[in-house]
Formats: structure tokens, sequence, C-alpha cells
């Protein structure tokens, strides 16, 4: 039985069906929801990186403010899709590594159980973009849920 429960979520298609099953658990099991959007800075700033970097002007300020609007709303987009079922939730707007934080996040919050979308990337696309949800399953210290979604090609 499950009390405290985090999802993940990116404001994509493949993490709201990760919220909808997490909501669905907490119903379940009457327990509570997180939800976390984590936004990688680090991730943007890399892809300026390198010889030519001087050349473009990027204005980090505009893009930080972009993607905490979009985290805004991949949360947001998460509440109203719980609520659907029935559950309110606690959003989490996390900066950092996905990876590192949703760990973190459930830890802090005493999850014992992460929930994440996976859409099944594998060979090429996994080894370059990583694997958020391998890493959560490979390193949580409580139950994991990974909802797989096939993607349409």
């Amino acid at each position: 039985m499950f009390s405290t429960i985090l999802v993940a979520t990116d404001g994509s298609p493949e993490s709201l069906e990760a919220v909808h099953a997490a909501a669905e658990e907490a119903l379940r099991h009457n327990a509570f929801l997180h939800t976390i959007c984590v936004t990688n800075p680090g991730a943007v700033q890399s892809m300026f990186a390198g010889q030519q970097a001087d050349v473009i002007d990027v204005n980090y300020e505009l893009i930080t403010e972009f993607l905490a609007e979009e985290a805004k709303k991949a949360l947001e987009d998460a509440e109203k899709e719980a609520e659907s079922i029935g559950i309110s939730v606690t959003p989490h707007p996390v900066w950092g590594d996905p990876r590192e934080e949703i760990l973190r996040c459930a830890e802090e919050i005493g999850a014992d159980c992460i929930v994440v979308g996976s859409t099944g990337k594998t060979g090429i696309e996994e080894l370059l973009l990583g694997s958020v949800s391998s890493a959560v399953v490979t390193h949580a210290r409580t139950n994991t849920m990974i909802i797989r979604v096939k993607r349409k090609e």
C-alpha cells in the first residue's frame, strides 16, 4: 500500500499518461500525490558550448524564463490530469539534473512510490539522451513504477 506517490512530468503526452496512472494509484490507496518537473539548465548551456560559443549571442535569462514557464505549464497540466480523477497534487518545480532531483525529492517527501513515464528508447537514442526512467529504477530506495508508452512513429 502506498501513502505518498511522486510522479515526474515534463509536459509530454507520455508523462501525462504517467500522471494519470499515478493519480489512479493515489486514488486506489488513498495516498498523497506529488508532481515534479525538473528543468535542466545545464543541458541548454551545453548546447551552446564549444569553440564557436563566443560567436553566438545567447540570452540565458530569456531561455531560463522560457524553461520556467514550460515547467509551470507542465505542472499545471499534470494537476488538471490528476484532478480529473479526483486527486489533488502538491507540485515541485525544481532545477537540476532530472535523474538526481527526482530521487532527492522522493527522499525529501518520504515517497514510497516513484512513477515515471518511458517511451522505451533503445540503442543510440538512449545512449545520446540518457534515460531518466532507467536511472530512477536503478538508484531509487523505494518502489518504482514505469509507465511504458509506445511512441507514434
